[in-house]
C-alpha cells in the first residue's frame, strides 16, 4: 500500500506507545455520516500558527532486531504553508522544512541533505501525497478530505466509525470519532495487497484558545509481528497564533541523499 509506504518514509526522516484513551459510553446510538462530519469539521484547526515542543520516540522491529530512538523535537506550522521540524538529542540531529511544493531535510551529524518536491515522492511511492495530508496527521484531522466522498457510519468500540462507501482498490480506510466532542480518535488503513496496517491514534485532547489539539499521537506501521514501526509523539508545550521563525539553510559541503 503506497500511502502507508509514504508515511513509513516520513517516519524514518523525522524519527511511546501511549495508553489508549477510552471513551466510555453506554447505549451510544448511530447517527448519520453527514452529522458526524459536520460536527467534526466544527472542531477543525483554524489557528494560523502552531509552535510546540515534542517528545518523540521512534521504535523499529525488523526481523527480530529492535531499535529505539528518543528525540526532543520542535514543531512549527504556518497553516497550509510551512511545516518546520527540528530534532535534537544533546546536539542538533536534523532539520526539515516542508511546503506544499517542496520537501527539504538536512542532518549535521552525517552532513547529508535531501531537497526535492512532492512530485519526486509521488514518483518514488506511486501514489499522490500532499502537504495537507501531513499537516492533518500532525493536528488530529483526517488525512483524506471528508467532503469529497460518501461514508457509511456505525458505532464501534464506543466510538463513531466512518467507512467510505467506495473504498480504494489498494487499502481500506476507517475513521473513528469521539462521540462527545467529535475529535478524531483513530485513523486506520489496511492494505489489501500485502496486509500492511497503518494506525494513527490520537489522545488526551487539550483545548487551547478554543482549539482542540491532541496531546498524544501514536503512529503504528505494521507489516507483521516481526516487522513494525511505532512513533510516539507527546506535546510538552504548545502555543497558537504567535509569531514564529522558520530558520532553514542547508550548509555548504553537505552531500545530497539520492533515492
Amino acid at each position: 500500500m503506497r500511502i502507508i509506504s509514504f508515511l513509513f518514509f516520513l517516519l524514518v526522516l523525522v524519527s511511546c506507545e501511549s495508553k489508549r484513551e477510552l471513551v466510555r459510553t453506554k447505549g451510544l446510538k448511530n447517527i448519520s455520516s453527514k452529522r458526524i462530519i459536520k460536527k467534526h469539521n466544527a472542531t477543525s484547526f483554524v489557528a494560523n500558527t502552531l509552535d510546540s515542543k515534542l517528545k518523540v520516540s521512534y521504535s523499529v522491529k525488523n526481523k527480530g532486531k529492535s531499535t529505539r530512538v528518543n528525540l526532543k523535537v520542535t514543531l512549527r506550522i504556518l497553516k497550509d504553508s510551512i511545516i518546520w521540524i527540528k530534532g535534537s538529542k544533546l546536539i542538533n540531529v536534523f532539520r526539515a522544512k516542508i511546503t506544499p511544493s517542496s520537501f527539504s531535510y538536512y542532518s549535521p551529524i552525517n552532513k547529508r541533505y535531501f531537497k526535492g518536491d512532492f512530485s519526486l515522492l509521488e514518483k518514488m511511492l506511486g501514489t499522490k501525497v500532499t502537504f495537507k495530508q501531513l499537516q492533518n496527521l500532525l493536528i488530529g484531522e483526517s488525512i483524506l478530505d471528508l467532503t469529497k466522498a460518501k461514508y457509511l457510519s456505525e458505532v464501534s468500540e464506543g466510538l463513531y466509525k466512518l467507512i467510505p462507501k467506495d473504498q480504494s482498490d489498494l487499502y481500506k480506510l476507517s475513521l473513528f470519532f469521539n462521540p462527545v466532542n467529535f475529535s478524531l480518535n483513530k485513523q486506520l488503513l489496511n492494505s489489501f495487497k500485502d496486509s500492511k496496517i497503518l494506525q494513527i491514534q490520537y489522545g488526551n485532547y487539550q483545548k487551547i484558545k478554543e482549539q482542540l489539539i491532541p496531546k498524544k499521537i501514536v503512529i503504528k506501521a505494521l507489516e507483521n509481528k516481526d516487522n513494525f514501526t511505532v512513533v510516539g509523539i507527546e506535546f510538552k508545550s504548545l502555543v497558537l497564533n504567535e509569531q514564529i521563525s522558520i530558520p532553514f539553510r542547508i550548509p555548504s559541503g553537505y552531500k545530497l541523499i539520492k533515492f
